[in-house]
């Protein structure tokens, strides 16, 4: 029965089988992320973005750390070479006692490089700010960074890009301090993640950060969400 089928056929029905999976295995570690106990700062994300400029694109995510947040992103393409992008969300801590934590951000995406024969890598020049609020505390993050990656076509219409996003930060936390004072600190951070494109529109995406940062716990955090672009301004 398999051996006559035409191998555009099973790699078909093996995707759906490979989301399903990685569907579980993502939302088993969100879960396990969430479990911890302890205060984090909202700032603690991956920032999930692959290395291309977007034109227009929606992202829904949630994300575990020790605490669970609910993020949205929308990014915006101001020309070929660059976009802009809007992060905003909810931070609940499993900390005892804690507040719900909103969070928003500003971030802007440059194309430094498209993957040649040479050198198979696209490259996305990234930078923003980000600040938080709670409990009377507000932090502030500005995050410069380089995301790199490469896309491979699949069947179907369906692709899946890998990516690697290290950056640097400077993170200012107010009132962190045992004596109430604001404290700064400049972090390296980085995620490794991937998107996987179902159809034209719909995408998978899943991120690990991988943290430095003392101002925000050092806790690392990990995202599972899917990306809606409008079928107009697909390319």
């Amino acid at each position: 029965m398999v051996s006559s089928m035409s191998r555009p056929m099973v790699r078909a029905l093996r995707a759906p089988l490979f989301i399903c999976r990685a569907a579980v295995l993502a939302a088993a570690s969100v879960s396990l992320f969430a479990a911890a106990s302890a205060n984090a700062q909202a700032l603690n994300y991956p920032a999930m973005q692959i290395p291309s400029v977007s034109e227009r694109d929606y992202t829904g995510a949630v994300v575990g750390s020790r605490g669970t947040m609910m993020m949205f992103q929308w990014r915006e393409g101001i020309s070929p070479l660059m976009h802009f992008g809007v992060d905003a969300g909810l931070y609940d801590s499993s900390a005892r006692g804690s507040n719900v934590a909103l969070f928003f951000a500003g971030t802007l995406g440059y194309d430094l490089m498209r993957a040649t024969g040479d050198l198979p890598l696209d490259f996305l020049l990234t930078a923003g700010v980000g600040a938080s609020i709670s409990d009377g505390r507000s932090s502030v993050r500005l995050p410069v960074g380089v995301s790199l990656g490469h896309t491979f076509e699949l069947d179907q219409g369906m692709a899946i890009t890998p990516f690697v996003h290290p950056r640097v930060s400077i993170d200012i936390c107010g009132s962190c301090s045992s004596r109430g004072r604001s404290q700064s600190d400049v972090s390296l951070n980085f995620d490794i993640g991937a998107s996987f494109n179902i159809n034209p529109r719909l995408s998978a995406r899943a991120s690990v950060l991988f943290s430095g940062a003392d101002q925000y716990g050092g806790d690392d955090a990990v995202a599972v969400g899917f990306t809606w672009t409008p079928d107009a301004l697909r390319r």
